[in-house]
């Protein structure tokens, strides 16, 4: 079936996405493709970056869809030891969010220390589910294309039957306990080269494997380009194929209460 939502979409406003990626664009593109709703998520990476984030809430109260579009917010963890995100409830309230989504964005290793790396990435995975500010967390298990370098950090995840049984169960068990969602992301995973096939065949049933313990998984394209838009619905096909129904996709009503 086609996919319903997309709730991880990036604009031009933050330079992380590229021109194509308006706000009325976007919007258009993603009514074209006969979603019911999206989350627009730019990156909020440090508080100055909050006046970019109120141009995009000041296109979308231009907008008139029959969708319906959230004003949100990506976070990135800011300390290592702790886990804290770049967000806090005076930045959340400033800003408007409705929703924020947010995860490890690096290894924080130059060397490919395969143990010191999944026992660091599953404890700060565990604290951004535990935040009461993030809903979601955002692909776990992506990394940028250096670290997968040889000798680099992450030249080992070459598909997830390297991450240990524990760490799912662990995690789906505190996403479930704090209310949070976890993220099934086109772009990172079906679109970059640093992920191969044995990793795209095993990464859907890590996935699954969430969805089975009963936690929601956000679906979504983290599209930096206009055309990675269309790819919604192939993340849709690909976790049909693992079991994963729109029954069990996550929606902003689910959110954490604030």
């Amino acid at each position: 079936m086609p996919a319903p939502y997309d709730f991880h979409i990036h604009t031009t406003y933050l330079k992380c996405a590229n021109e194509t990626m308006t706000v009325p664009a976007l919007v258009e593109r993603c009514e074209s493709l006969g979603l019911e709703a999206i989350a627009i998520t730019d990156h909020l990476n440090a508080p100055e970056f909050l006046p970019q984030h109120a141009l995009i809430k000041q296109d979308l109260a231009a907008i008139h869809s029959d969708m319906r579009i959230y004003f949100g917010a990506e976070v990135n963890v800011i300390d290592k030891d702790t886990g804290a995100v770049s967000i806090d409830e005076a930045q959340l309230a400033e800003g408007g969010f409705e929703l924020v989504i947010g995860g490890p964005h690096t290894s924080y290793f130059s060397e490919p220390d395969k143990p010191a790396i999944i026992d660091l990435q599953h404890k700060l995975m565990l604290a951004v589910i535990a935040n009461p500010l993030v809903d979601v967390l955002v692909h776990p298990w992506w990394f940028g294309a250096g670290e997968f370098k040889p000798g680099g950090p992450m030249e080992w995840l070459t598909d997830m039957e390297q991450i240990p049984d524990w760490h799912a169960k662990e995690i789906a068990d505190a996403a479930l306990a704090h209310g949070c969602a976890v993220e099934a992301n086109h772009s990172a995973f079906f679109t970059e080269n640093q992920y191969g096939p044995a990793f795209r065949e095993t990464y859907p049933h890590y996935l699954a494997s969430f969805a089975q313990r009963g936690v929601p998984i956000s679906i979504s394209t983290d599209a930096h380009d206009i055309n990675r838009l269309n790819g919604i619905h192939e993340m849709m096909d690909i976790l049909e194929r693992v079991g994963v129904t729109r029954e069990q996709l996550w929606t902003p009503e689910m959110r954490k209460p604030r």
